[in-house]
C-alpha cells in the first residue's frame, strides 16, 4: 500500500487547471510525474500518492507560484469532490455537510483525514495530511483548507462567508503582498506557525444552513457512494461502518452504542449479534478508534489529558490512563514526551 494514499482523478483536475492559468505545460510535468493522460480520462480513477506527489511539486516548481496551493483552491468545482460533493451539497447544514466529508472523503482520496473539534464557544475543522514532505505537504494543507471555504461559501450562497481565524502549521510568506493574499482569499487573520492547521469559528456556523438541501436525493446519493466504497474494499463489513460513525462524530463525545446503533437502523442487539457474527465487537472497535484519536490528540495539540479522556467518552482521566497504557505500554504523557523528545 502507498504510504501517501491516492487522490481521484476529479481531484486532481483541479490542480491542473490552476496550472494551465499560470501557463504550466501540464502535459510535458504529467510525462514526468509517470503519469499518461489516458489515465485522466476517468473522474473515478485513482493516481497512486507517491505519484502525485511528484507531479505536484513539478507543478509548484514550473508555475513560479510560492502560494500555488492557496490558488489551486480557487478552482474547486462540485465535480472536484466526486459523489461526495453532490451528497455535501444535499445536506441541510454546514455540519451535517463536513460530518458527510468525515464520511466519504475517501472516495476523493486518501491525502489526509478531516477532524472536528468542539468547543464550548468554537469549532476547529482540522486536516492531518499524510505527506510529510515539503513543499508538498504545504500546497496540500492550503489547497484543503482554501477548498473547503470556497466550496462552502458556493454551498451557503454566502459568499462572504469566513472562519473566525485561519491556523497554518507552517511558516507564513516572506513578503507582505503575500499575507494580503491569504487574508483575501479567507477573509480572516490567517496565523502560521501554529500547533497545528485548522479552520477555527464560531460554533454557530455548523448550523448555517445550505441552500439546496434535499434529503431524498441525500439518501440516494449515500447509497451510491455506499457502493462505491465497497468496490474500494472500503466500509464494506458492518464493523467497518460503525468505525466510520465513530471517526465522523463532530468533535465532542464519541457517540454510544445506541446512536450508532439508530444511525445504521438496527437495535442495539441485532448490531451485537452481527458484529459477533463478523468476529468483532462495539467495545473492539471503540476502544481502536479512541486510541487512534488519543494519539492524534495527544501528537498534534498541547491539549490537557483530563479534557481528552471527556471528549473520548472515559468515565475519568484514569480510565482514560489505565487504557491507554494498557494498548501501547505508555501512558499517554510517556507517549507524548516521546515524540517530542524523538522530533
Amino acid at each position: 500500500m502507498d504510504p501517501l494514499g491516492f487522490i481521484s482523478v476529479a481531484a486532481l483536475r483541479q490542480y491542473l487547471a490552476s496550472a494551465r492559468v499560470l501557463r504550466v505545460d501540464v502535459d510535458q510535468a504529467l510525462a514526468t510525474a509517470g503519469i499518461a493522460t489516458t489515465e485522466l480520462t476517468d473522474p473515478e480513477a485513482r493516481i497512486r500518492g507517491a505519484r502525485f506527489e511528484r507531479l505536484l511539486n513539478e507543478l509548484i516548481e514550473r508555475g513560479n507560484d510560492p502560494l500555488f496551493g492557496l490558488h489551486t483552491s480557487e478552482h474547486v468545482q462540485p465535480g472536484s469532490y466526486n459523489v461526495m460533493g453532490y451528497i455535501a451539497m444535499s445536506a441541510g447544514t454546514v455540519g451535517e455537510a463536513l460530518s458527510k466529508v468525515s464520511r466519504y472523503e475517501k472516495l476523493v482520496g486518501d491525502m489526509g483525514t478531516t477532524e472536528t473539534r468542539l468547543h464550548e464557544e468554537h469549532s476547529e475543522i482540522l486536516w492531518h495530511c499524510r505527506y510529510p514532505r515539503q513543499p508538498a505537504r504545504r500546497h496540500l494543507i492550503e489547497n484543503v483548507f482554501g477548498s473547503w471555504l470556497h466550496y462552502t461559501r458556493w454551498l451557503t450562497g454566502d459568499l462572504r462567508l469566513a472562519p473566525g481565524e485561519v491556523w497554518f502549521e507552517h511558516p507564513g510568506p516572506r513578503f507582505l503582498h503575500q499575507q494580503r493574499e491569504y487574508e483575501r482569499v479567507f477573509r480572516c487573520p490567517v496565523r502560521f506557525n501554529r500547533p497545528y492547521s485548522a479552520l477555527i469559528g464560531p460554533r454557530r456556523l455548523l448550523d448555517y444552513p445550505l441552500r439546496q438541501p434535499d434529503p431524498t436525493l441525500l439518501s440516494t446519493l449515500e447509497a451510491h457512494a455506499a457502493r462505491q466504497l465497497q468496490a474500494l474494499g472500503i466500509a464494506t463489513s458492518l464493523g467497518q461502518r460503525v468505525r466510520q460513525c465513530l471517526e465522523a462524530a463532530l468533535g465532542g463525545r464519541l457517540p454510544d452504542r445506541d446512536q450508532v446503533a439508530r444511525e445504521l437502523r438496527l437495535n442495539t442487539r441485532t448490531l451485537h449479534r452481527r458484529l459477533a457474527a463478523e468476529g468483532t465487537g462495539w467495545q473492539r472497535i471503540l476502544d481502536d478508534v479512541r486510541l487512534e484519536r488519543a494519539k492524534q490528540r495527544l501528537r498534534d495539540s498541547d491539549c490537557p489529558q483530563g479534557e481528552i479522556a471527556e471528549d473520548l467518552g472515559y468515565a475519568d482521566i484514569r480510565c482514560f490512563q489505565r487504557s491507554f497504557k494498557r494498548r501501547t505500554g505508555l501512558t499517554p504523557g510517556q507517549w507524548r514526551r516521546g515524540l517530542r523528545d524523538a522530533g
